[in-house]
């Protein structure tokens, strides 16, 4: 150590690096405005190509460089920086050059100083990566303060303070000038002018926030699909009208159909109404120009074409009312036979899974590949830990709910286990991702056609989409809460968790999936041994469940290699 002589401190290095980090960052700014969206084409690229072509290459270079290309080569950096691989070094040799002759060209790459910013270079470089994600997610990062402007900025003259919806009808008349609304459109969105009025008032424009779109979005659901036809509610105000139908359901007798509120579909037509208004005035100066629009991001883009086609279907009530009274769970013969109607009731993953699905809408392998260390407490609550799921929005914490809870869910599955051990033993990895998925999923379709509960386009899946449905569908839901539950990205949903602290964040997550009910009375799955210890016999049960598992996998690898042999 005492022969390195260094001219540069690591302050400099950093400095050096970071200007490099800025330089690239601001590129990829401007093009991404400059091609109107587009991450990984110029503006002369996009030109060339069909517009819906181009949008569609971006979007996949996207996936392909969050999901792939920056999770390979952070891999690769730390593995550099770690000194233990020379190979990786060698890796990404070419980027540091590259680096080094932008930065520093008098500097000598194999001097101590050339070391030195070699291997800020390389932290530089996964920092530029991270950057780079932010940049395409759109992600809202602060400009940081008291950072002096490089010339001088001319005083912006902000547009004078307006109430939000003064300027409607110019922007009606714009509209209809230029052919995109006819004087039918006009009129139906009127009545998005109407609803934002009549629950959220004449606010000023520039103090309209995602906060007042959210709320706004959630009384949206609650207001009754009649609201506006009705003979009872006529000239009512809409907050009065959404009150009155509340109690008129309170004291509804039993049998008789809540008021129907409206769906959706509609929700979405005024949200998209108003976020159209936003943009307008912002393209006409009526909004300062940093605001952004609060209506955006709430409006997820639909399936199209050959996708849309093969879109799930959420499970009907009836086929729900059939599964969860099937001998899974109302009782069966034996461990052998699960379809046949009986007195046993075995808590092995084929009863936990189901219910997860149906109750918290995760996905099948979120639940299957969990590890006991996975569940974990936060005030009190129990949680269990979704990481490495489908996507980079999925990782999650959800609270256990009560249902389970109720059935012993931690007495059989968490207390006195060692936390590295496979929630679920009993699934045997299998298929080519050697996923503990596999051996639930053949069963669960296999168990559907024998108990009459399969339907083309409803499988497991398809619980999220009754819980999505059972989530927008409770009144006054904050979004950003069914956002986390279901592990959908969303500006709300980021907000909601900063906004908290993670205690408090998770009680009203709790409450949230306890408000979930699917229709099928389980109280007699309600388990009575003691609580917070492990349930008696519990361990030998799994030990049972997962010898059965052992014998079906040599069962299935004996049929499978009969199979292969050729006949004679």
């Amino acid at each position: 150590m005492t022969d390195l002589t260094l001219t540069l401190s690591r302050a400099d290095a950093d400095c050096l690096v970071r200007g490099w980090i800025d330089q690239h960052a601001q590129a990829w700014e401007v093009n991404i405005a400059t091609t109107g969206g587009l991450a990984y084409f110029t503006k002369a690229e996009s030109e060339a190509m069909d517009p819906d072509q181009s949008r569609e290459m971006d979007d996949l270079m996207r996936i392909v460089g969050d999901m792939v290309a920056r999770p390979q080569f952070k891999v690769v950096t730390q593995a550099a920086l770690s000194g233990r691989r020379p190979d990786a070094v060698r890796i990404l040799e070419p980027i540091v050059e590259k680096a080094l002759a932008d930065i520093a060209p008098d500097i000598d790459r194999d001097s101590p100083d050339g070391h030195l910013l070699a291997r800020t270079i390389l932290r530089g470089f996964a920092t530029l990566l991270d950057e780079r994600a932010d940049a395409e997610r759109g992600t809202l990062t602060p400009v940081p303060r008291h950072v002096a402007p490089r010339r001088p900025e001319k005083p912006v003259t902000s547009p004078p303070l307006i109430p939000f919806l003064s300027r409607w009808t110019e922007f009606e008349t714009a509209k209809r000038n230029d052919g995109r609304w006819k004087a039918d459109t006009a009129s139906n969105a009127a009545s998005s002018r109407k609803l934002f009025l009549g629950l959220m008032g004449d606010k000023a424009a520039s103090a309209v926030k995602r906060q007042d779109a959210s709320e706004w979005r959630a009384l949206l659901f609650r207001v009754p699909r009649l609201y506006d036809k009705a003979r009872d509610w006529r000239d009512l105000p809409v907050r009065e009208i959404i009150q009155s139908a509340d109690a008129r359901d309170a004291v509804a007798e039993p049998g008789v159909e809540p008021v129907a509120r409206l769906k959706l579909a509609t929700v979405d037509k005024h949200f998209g109404n108003l976020q159209e208004y936003w943009d307008w005035l912002h393209t006409n100066g009526h909004v300062p120009r940093a605001d952004t629009n609060p209506f955006e991001g709430f409006i997820q883009s639909k399936p199209k074409g050959r996708h849309a086609r093969h879109e799930r279907d959420a499970w009907p009530q009836a086929m729900v009312e059939k599964l969860f009274t099937s001998p899974v769970f109302s009782g069966c013969k034996n461990l052998q036979r699960r379809t046949v109607a009986g007195s046993m009731v075995y808590r092995d993953a084929r009863f936990w899974v189901t219910l997860w699905g149906r109750l918290t809408g995760a996905r099948e392998d979120e639940i299957c590949s969990r590890v006991v260390g996975d569940i974990e407490f936060v005030a009190s609550i129990a949680i269990l830990r979704i990481r490495a799921s489908k996507t980079v929005e999925s990782p999650r914490d959800l609270p256990v709910p009560e249902a389970l809870l109720r059935m012993g869910f931690l007495e059989h599955r968490y207390f006195g286990r060692d936390p590295e051990e496979p929630l679920f033993p009993e699934l045997i990895p299998q298929g080519p991702g050697k996923r503990r998925s596999a051996a639930f999923s053949g069963w669960f379709t296999y168990y559907r056609v024998r108990t009459e509960t399969y339907k083309a386009l409803v499988d497991f899946h398809s619980f999220r989409h009754n819980v999505s449905t059972d989530l927008q569908n409770m009144p006054g839901l904050n979004m950003g809460w069914a956002d986390e539950i279901t592990g959908h990205d969303s500006p709300i949903r980021a907000s909601e968790r900063q906004r908290y602290a993670k205690g408090v964040f998770m009680t009203h997550l709790k409450e949230t999936l306890d408000r979930i009910e699917i229709g099928v009375d389980l109280t007699h799955l309600d388990y009575h041994g003691p609580r917070g210890v492990a349930a008696p016999g519990a361990a030998e049960e799994r030990r049972e469940f997962v010898a059965l598992a052992e014998r079906d996998m040599q069962l299935k690898a004996t049929r499978a290699g009969r199979a292969r042999k050729p006949r004679r």
